[in-house]
């Protein structure tokens, strides 16, 4: 009898556990998701060749939901001329992503537009996001400016954000 307590109080204990680092798992990824929808400043200069010339600390972090599962580089080139592209590339390192990721940002008007969709069908795999400067806006004077980049798994968890300059 006094075993089947032990093994009840380990199990009790390991349940509080699990239950108090899932809240606090969800406390910090809802703080990354406040966090991303904070103002638009700076933004982590990049070049052709995928070199960081200068960094900006909050740009492309992972989310704590996906952290150590999941690695993004830097976008790059940043920043671009209209009419430029700029790539973002996505490593899945065993995550366990819902069948689709969405990039994307929100516009002057605080609505949603989608950038790229990319199914994915593996735990394992890259993924390359292609951004079109023109996609911000229909000439240059619209597009010009910082805009913040969101990308989101299929079950609508921010997996990382940044920030793009068109000029």
């Amino acid at each position: 009898m006094n075993s089947i307590n032990r093994l009840l109080i380990l199990y009790s204990f390991l349940f509080l556990w699990l239950l108090l680092s899932s809240c606090q798992q969800d406390s910090a990824q809802q703080q990354y998701e406040a966090e991303a929808y904070g103002p638009v400043e700076g933004y982590t200069q990049t070049d052709l060749q995928q070199n960081v010339l200068s960094h900006d600390k909050k740009d492309w972090q992972v989310s704590p939901y996906y952290e150590g599962l999941i690695r993004i580089l830097p976008l790059f080139p940043n920043p671009i001329n209209y009419g430029g592209t700029a790539y973002l590339e996505m490593t899945l390192n065993g995550a366990p992503v819902q069948s689709y990721v969405e990039l994307g940002y929100l516009n002057y008007n605080n609505q949603w537009i989608p950038l790229q969709q990319e199914t994915v069908s593996s735990e394992f795999e890259l993924v390359t996001f292609v951004i079109d400067s023109r996609n911000f806006g229909s000439n240059a004077e619209l597009a010009r400016g910082l805009h913040r980049l969101l990308l989101y798994d299929g079950n609508q968890r921010l997996i990382t954000y940044g920030d793009i300059l068109i000029k």
